[in-house]
C-alpha cells in the first residue's frame, strides 16, 4: 500500500508538468499581456514602468527560461549580498507573484491567506463544495437505491423525472431560480448576502449545486443497484432465504457503490475549487472569481498558479478514488 501510494505521488509531478506547459504555452500565444496598454479597459502604464516591472518578473527572458523558472527554479543575483542564490518555482510550492499586484502578493496569499475578520478564498470555495456535495450524496444515493428497489412504479418515475430535471438544469439557471424565488418573491434571503452570517448566505449556493450532483449521483446509483440486482450472487442470497434488508444492504448497496465512488472523485475535485457561474450569481467571495478576473487582467502567474491548484486537487482525489475502491471491494488490488 505505502509503495504504490508512493508511487502515484511521484506521478503527480510529471502530471504538473505538462499541464503547466500546455496552459503556459497558451498563455503565451494569447494576444496581449499583463503590462499592455489597453485604454479601452482603462489599463495606462508608462514604458518605462512596465519595462522595469517586465524585468522584475523574468518576462524579458527567453520563453523557455521563463517556462524552468517558473515551474523548477532559476538562478538569481542577490541585490543585497550580490552572490547569486537558486529561486524555486512551483514544483516546491511556490506560485509566484501576482502580475495585477505587481509583486506585493503572491498566488499563494490570494488563494490561502485570509484574515481574523475574513477567511481566504479557498475556505470559501472549500466549505461550499464540501457541503454540496455532502447534500447529494446523502439526498441522491438513497434516492437511486430507493427508485431502483421500486422499478418501474410512481416511486422510481418520480425519482427519475426529479433527478434528470434537476441534472439537466446548469448551475446558471437553477441559481438564478432559486435566487428568483427564495430572494425576490418570498423574501426570506437578501440578494446580496452578508458572509458575515454563518449558515444563511450558505443555503442557495449550497442547494444550487447539490440539486445538480444529487441528480447525477442518484441516476448513477439507480442504474448501478439495478445492474447488481440482476447478478447470479443476489439470486441465490435470495434463494438461500436471506431477509431482504441484509440482501439490499449487504449484497446490493455495497456492490453498487464503486461507479458512486469512481464519480465522486473528480466531482468533488469540481466543486471544491470553485464554481464559477455559482460564486458569481451570489456573489461568493472564493476562487472562482478570481480566476475570471485573473483570465481578463492577463494575469499569468494567477491563471498558471490556479490551473496547477485546480490539477493537484483533481489527482489527489483521483488517488483517493483508488484507495477507496480497495476499500469497498477487497478484492480490487491496488498493485
Amino acid at each position: 500500500m505505502t509503495a504504490y501510494i508512493i508511487r502515484r505521488l511521484l506521478w503527480f509531478i510529471p502530471v504538473l508538468v505538462v499541464v503547466g506547459l500546455v496552459t503556459f504555452t497558451m498563455a503565451q500565444i494569447t494576444p496581449g499581456g499583463p503590462f499592455d496598454r489597453n485604454p479601452e479597459q482603462g489599463r495606462r502604464m508608462n514604458p518605462g514602468t512596465e519595462r522595469v516591472l517586465r524585468a522584475k518578473f523574468g518576462m524579458d527572458l527567453p520563453v523557455w527560461r521563463q517556462f524552468l523558472r517558473y515551474m523548477f527554479f532559476d538562478v538569481e543575483k542577490d541585490t543585497k549580498t550580490g552572490q547569486n542564490k537558486v529561486v524555486w518555482g512551483a514544483i516546491s510550492g511556490n506560485l509566484g507573484p501576482t502580475y495585477r499586484s505587481q509583486g506585493r502578493r503572491t498566488v499563494q496569499d490570494e488563494i490561502f491567506k485570509g484574515t481574523k475578520e475574513k477567511p481566504s478564498k479557498f475556505y470559501y470555495s472549500a466549505r461550499l463544495g464540501i457541503q454540496a456535495f455532502i447534500f447529494a450524496l446523502l439526498i441522491g444515493v438513497p434516492l437511486g437505491v430507493l427508485a431502483a428497489l421500486k422499478q418501474n412504479t410512481w416511486i422510481d418515475y418520480i425519482v427519475l423525472f426529479t433527478a434528470t430535471a434537476f441534472y439537466s438544469l446548469s448551475s446558471l439557471i437553477l441559481g438564478y431560480l432559486l435566487l428568483l424565488v427564495f430572494a425576490s418573491w418570498l423574501n426570506w434571503f437578501t440578494v446580496l448576502s452578508n458572509w458575515d452570517d454563518p449558515i444563511r448566505p450558505w443555503i442557495l449556493p449550497t442547494l444550487t449545486l447539490g440539486l445538480s450532483s444529487m441528480g447525477y449521483i442518484a441516476r448513477i446509483a439507480r442504474s448501478s443497484v439495478l445492474e447488481v440486482k440482476r447478478q447470479d450472487y443476489v439470486r441465490t442470497a435470495r434463494a438461500k432465504g436471506l431477509a431482504d434488508m441484509r440482501v439490499v444492504w449487504g449484497h446490493i448497496v455495497k456492490n453498487a457503490l464503486l461507479p458512486i465512488i469512481t464519480i465522486s472523485g473528480p466531482m468533488l475535485a469540481g466543486l471544491v475549487t470553485g464554481t464559477l457561474f455559482t460564486e458569481l450569481i451570489f456573489q461568493v467571495p472564493g476562487m472562482g472569481r478570481d480566476f475570471v478576473a485573473a483570465v481578463g487582467a492577463r494575469d499569468y502567474s494567477m491563471i498558471l498558479g490556479m490551473t496547477l491548484f485546480y490539477c493537484f486537487i483533481l489527482i489527489l482525489m483521483n488517488l483517493i478514488v483508488d484507495l477507496l475502491y480497495g476499500v469497498a471491494d477487497p478484492r480490487i488490488s491496488l498493485s
